[in-house]
């Protein structure tokens, strides 16, 4: 696990030297190092890097888990959903699994750990179990943990370095700790770091479904802290991008690293360049020292104005091409951070369906491209984080009794969340698309418009704008009913044929009853 993060980690120092210097961590000394952070700030020479990933953080955050706004509801099968006190019930676990995640550190660690996926590729949170707040979250930087794959390619394993001080292991461990620490500890030396780390992965054999280990890595005895285990993942490590197998995944701050470091040289110059505008290099006779600083008069015997020379003026249009170029490097990292997007996402005003529809229609390619990503998140991140809460609410009995109709259904989730319904609304812009371009075709050419299978087309339509199931019919139904539709306008034909008829039967009748020499009129008509 240490030789495939390895060869990550020199591309994540970069990142985040130029991007976010507060973030990552390599060592236990890394730890509560504000000198660190302020050395890689002053050395850093445009923050736009840190802008384009905070709006990225942001966008992401207000996207697809925002606390302001529902970002998941619960459903089962509509047959089941009509049963006594299903809806209810679904209803009062969704209110209280918000209330859960409200007062917990959820919404933080997840806004840290987007950030995290958008710079480096890959985030991790575990969520332990808390006495009072229910549950905390710890964020995870990259640096911190090693994760492992199963064979559904879905992390599901874990170790990482959680340092912890003397006060905590005691605090933790109890007697289990090393004498030092006790030691320590006895002597009111609270505050010395010792070396934590967890292990979290699936235990096939054991009474849980993951195990959980804890251990001193200074500890030479051999010995364990504690052996726990969780019932369900406690953990979640979602990847940006993956390329087949890889184990950590990549992400906008590694595709514009080039782009970060560009920024940064050209900017150096820029500034070179003005400080060679303002104050150029100068050749003067050896007695003379020049102060460099404005208004400075500096005079000496027998100096001609020959005598000091300029030997190179930095002309102004340097200083506006390199601008430019600068200009260049800043909307290369607005648009691999998808800064336009995010940017109307964070900005939107209210979460009504017509402004979610004009954000798709301009940002449909950039839609397009995140739809993978929304997936991996959802699955590998929002799934995990639903099935952890709602098995801790189960087991701290705080959700309601399920009604007897839901013993044996299964209970679904579903993402509701801005960047969700945008990706639905891309796609109901293609259909509208093609239904429009179909509907003029077929005034040209009537046989186009049996291309279209109209039912289909509703039930996607549907589908995809969020349309409760309930009120859209079956196909079948929906037959059934045009059935109906065909017979009644059958009778009205018959109906409306039927004086007609009468009256030709009339006519008939009146014909064969009409003698005319000796013979019926009609048979005469008739040629009999």
């Amino acid at each position: 696990m240490k030789s495939v993060r390895a060869d990550y980690e020199s591309e994540v120092r970069d990142i985040a030297r130029f991007a976010q210097p507060a973030r990552s961590r390599f060592l236990a000394t890394e730890k509560n190092k504000g000198g660190r952070r302020r050395q890689a700030n002053n050395r850093l020479l445009d923050p736009h890097g840190i802008l384009a990933s905070r709006t990225l953080t942001n966008g992401m955050t207000s996207g697809l888990s925002s606390q302001s706004t529902p970002w998941f509801t619960l459903g089962v099968a509509d047959d089941v959903m009509e049963l006594e006190g299903v809806s209810t019930w679904l209803s009062d676990v969704e209110k209280a699994m918000y209330a859960f995640l409200a007062k917990t550190n959820f919404y933080s660690a997840a806004k840290t750990g987007y950030g995290e996926t958008g710079l480096f590729g890959t985030e991790a949170t575990v969520m332990v179990e808390h006495r009072d707040k229910g549950a905390v979250c710890h964020s995870l930087t990259f640096g911190e943990y090693w994760i492992a794959l199963s064979d559904a390619m879905q992390p599901d394993t874990l170790y990482r370095f959680c340092p912890m001080t003397v006060r905590q292991a005691v605090m933790s461990f109890g007697d289990k700790v090393q004498p030092w620490i006790r030691t320590a500890f006895d002597r009111s030396d609270y505050e010395k770091d010792v070396e934590i780390y967890q292990a979290i992965e699936p235990d096939t054999a054991g009474r849980f479904n993951y195990r959980s280990v804890y251990w001193d890595a200074s500890d030479d005895r051999d010995a364990t802290l504690r052996i726990s285990g969780y019932s369900e993942q406690p953990f979640w490590a979602p990847r940006w991008d993956v390329s087949g197998s890889d184990v950590y995944g990549t992400a906008p701050g590694m595709e514009a690293l080039p782009a970060l470091r560009e920024l940064q040289l050209q900017t150096k110059r820029r500034n070179e360049a003005i400080d060679l505008m303002v104050h150029p290099e100068k050749i003067v006779p050896p007695h003379v020292r020049l102060t460099g600083q404005p208004r400075s008069i500096v005079t000496g015997n027998g100096v001609l104005k020959d005598n000091i020379i300029v030997p190179y003026q930095m002309p102004y249009q340097a200083v506006e091409a390199i601008r430019q170029e600068i200009e260049k490097c800043k909307e290369q990292i607005d648009a691999l951070f998808y800064a336009d997007l995010f940017n109307a996402i964070t900005n939107m005003r209210g979460i009504q369906p017509r402004n979610i529809e004009e954000i798709a229609k301009r940002n449909e390619e950039k839609l397009t491209q995140l739809g993978p990503v929304i997936e991996r998140v959802s699955t590998e991140k929002l799934m995990v984080v639903i099935d952890r809460v709602f098995s801790l609410m189960e087991r701290g009995r705080m959700l309601p009794p399920a009604p007897p109709a839901l013993r044996d259904a299964e209970v679904k989730v579903e993402f509701v969340s801005i960047l969700t319904q945008m990706q639905r609304a891309v796609g109901i812009g293609q259909i509208e698309r093609s239904v429009s371009f179909v509907g003029n075709l077929a005034g040209t050419f009537p046989e186009a418009a049996d291309k279209i299978d109209i039912d289909q087309t509703i039930d996607e339509y549907a589908q995809r704008a969020g349309t409760p199931s309930k009120i859209i019919r079956s196909t079948a139904d929906a037959n059934k009913i045009r059935e109906q539709r065909a017979q009644q306008v059958q009778q009205a034909k018959m109906m409306e044929a039927a004086p007609a008829l009468q009256q030709g039967a009339d006519a008939a009748r009146l014909l064969s009853e009409t003698d005319v020499g000796g013979a019926p009129l009609l048979d005469t008509l008739l040629g009999a």
